[in-house]
């Protein structure tokens, strides 16, 4: 799924809050990214996002889990546009991956209408060799209306620039690694769930975007949210997937209730950085919870 909130954190010096360069792989992403939304608007839901999915890519839909680019080609046209836009984005070293958030809403074929539904959106990037970027992922949940109108982008200081001899590591064995630290998090979660058992495994101003709820990077706020959650709340995970420069990559899946395993309560999406030399840590968290 493609709703703002001007967080505070975001003008934070770990954060690069003004245009990036124009030459950058950000700015590239970024720029894919706006025209994907215009071409929304243009062309119809449906039809973008056939066209800006990678072949192999995934969408959270009511069936949950499926390819996006195949859903998209044969789902059913419907009177409604889909609006976004990016306000943070992340890209790894090896500058061919990446990710974007920001606010989405969804309004009816006629001018000046309410909108009918509001949210925020998580989608995963992933360059192609010929220099395409194409949607690996995509998923997002309702929000609040926003409480500000106006509209910024941000992201990791220096993300516009670029890294020079990044190495390149086996995705495969990277993606092997996030899924051992999420089952992990599971495992002491189960064991014990609360709040602070669950944010030692969030990374510096780790931004959490639950159903129902404004992003929030405030301390406080993701203790209440965390502490909010059904205590026997587990994730069952799908996938994941990861940029060669070992730095950035996400796991995603479906919530269930444990001893109720028939019943899917939602889907979720990690977005996992490792620094050097250190564990993998969450650095964006949506829950689409029912």
């Amino acid at each position: 799924m493609k709703y703002f909130l001007l967080l505070s954190s975001l003008l934070a010096s770990t954060l690069f809050a003004q245009e990036p360069d124009s030459s950058s792989a950000l700015f590239s992403m970024r720029e894919t990214e706006r025209n994907f939304a215009r071409e929304s608007v243009k062309i119809g839901r449906n039809a973008a996002f056939a066209e800006y999915f990678a072949e192999k890519s995934i969408l959270f839909t009511d069936k949950w889990i499926t390819n996006g680019k195949q859903y998209s080609n044969e789902r059913k046209p419907a009177p409604v546009v889909l609006k976004w836009e990016p306000e943070f984005m992340d890209i790894a070293d090896s500058r061919d991956f990446g990710i974007s958030t920001g606010p989405w809403e969804a309004q009816e074929y006629r001018p000046f209408t309410a909108p009918l539904a509001t949210g925020y959106f998580l989608t995963v990037w992933k360059k192609e060799a010929n220099g395409t970027w194409l949607v690996l992922l995509d998923g997002g949940s309702e929000t609040p209306a926003p409480l500000n109108p106006l509209h910024s982008f941000s992201s990791p200081a220096g993300s516009d620039k670029a890294v020079k001899n990044t190495p390149v590591q086996n995705v495969e064995m990277i993606c092997k690694e996030l899924t051992i630290r999420e089952n992990q998090l599971l495992s002491d979660w189960e064991k014990d769930p609360v709040s602070t058992v669950y944010t030692s495994y969030l990374g510096l101003n780790a931004r959490i975007q639950y159903k129902g709820h404004l992003p929030t990077t405030n301390h406080d706020s993701i203790n209440t949210l965390i502490s909010s959650l059904n205590k026997k709340l587990v994730w069952e995970t799908n996938g994941s997937g990861a940029a060669s420069s070992g730095d950035l990559g996400f796991t995603y899946g479906v919530l269930r209730i444990k001893g109720d395993p028939g019943e899917t309560k939602g889907h979720y999406v990690r977005i996992w950085r490792k620094q050097s030399g250190s564990q993998w840590k969450i650095v964006l968290e949506m829950m689409n919870i029912n």
